[in-house]
């Protein structure tokens, strides 16, 4: 026995609720998925106008209608129930994406509230620590100033040797000086005399430093340095010029003729290189 089915005709109200209940949850896809819905619109279109086509062939034949015609029929709901079914599936997959999506945004969204608390939290500790005003400077104790207290002439003498040694002409001659202003009676005194002339020389001043060892060598020609004390002389008068250089030679003839016995071996050869070098005679 041959069953034939009844031609079943979904009426486009039940086709449109059926897209209608399956678009619903797409309302939440967003932009990142509306061209996926635009071409399942398209198609859901093509189905509603092979519906109709399907309801007006049905009410033009009615209870007429052939074999033939159920068999197009059935076969075009077929086709139509697979439509349908990969819409479903590709709706699915819509949705799954857009779970996902959303998801990760909720995700997103905690982690930028956490971090946006934390944050806050630190900005108000600052805050706080910033509103503590800070403890005052311990006070620093200040030295209670003293008067200096003037040297003696042991000091004064040492510092001034001190300088000499290091050949710090300028200090040399200010230290020097003061002492002899300040113990002209030391004994020490003449000596002062004979260092402060060489920060003379020492500085170029060669016509002071020549008449400070002349002066020296006439008011104590007997002092244990004055051998020193005419090289001297006759260095600063040969650094004067070519013109003073008579008085230079008379000057090592002195030292020759008066000192000549006590000279050292490097004294004696000191000597004899000035007087050839300036031609001395004799």
């Amino acid at each position: 026995m041959r069953y034939q089915l009844s031609p079943w005709i979904p009426s486009k109200r039940l086709a449109l609720q059926w897209a209608a209940a399956v678009l619903a949850p797409l309302s939440f896809a967003g932009v990142a998925h509306a061209q996926s819905l635009g071409a399942i619109e398209q198609r859901l279109r093509q189905v509603e106008q092979k519906v109709a086509l399907l309801e007006t062939g049905g009410s033009a034949r009615g209870a007429a209608s052939t074999a033939s015609d159920q068999s197009v029929s059935i076969d075009a709901l077929m086709q139509l129930d697979r439509r349908l079914a990969a819409l479903e599936r590709a709706l699915s997959g819509l949705i799954s994406a857009q779970e996902q999506d959303h998801r990760a945004l909720v995700t997103g969204m905690a982690q930028v509230q956490t971090m946006k608390g934390d944050t806050e939290a630190r900005l108000d500790a600052v805050e706080r620590q910033a509103a503590v005003p800070a403890p005052p400077p311990a006070s620093i104790p200040q030295p209670v100033a003293t008067a200096a207290q003037p040297l003696s002439a042991d000091d004064r003498f040492g510092q001034a040797m001190l300088y000499a040694e290091r050949q710090d002409w300028p200090r040399a001659e200010l230290a020097f000086d003061s002492f002899v202003a300040a113990w002209p009676a030391d004994p020490r005194a003449s000596e002062a005399r004979f260092q402060l002339g060489r920060a003379f020389q020492g500085q170029g001043k060669h016509a002071q430093a020549a008449q400070l060892f002349l002066e020296l060598y006439e008011k104590a020609p007997n002092a244990p340095f004055i051998v020193d004390d005419l090289f001297a002389l006759g260095q600063a008068l040969t650094d004067m010029g070519p013109a003073n250089s008579t008085q230079a030679c008379d000057v090592y003839a002195e030292i020759e003729t008066i000192h000549g016995a006590a000279l050292t071996l490097e004294q004696r050869s000191q000597l004899l290189d000035r007087r050839l070098a300036l031609k001395c005679p004799g």
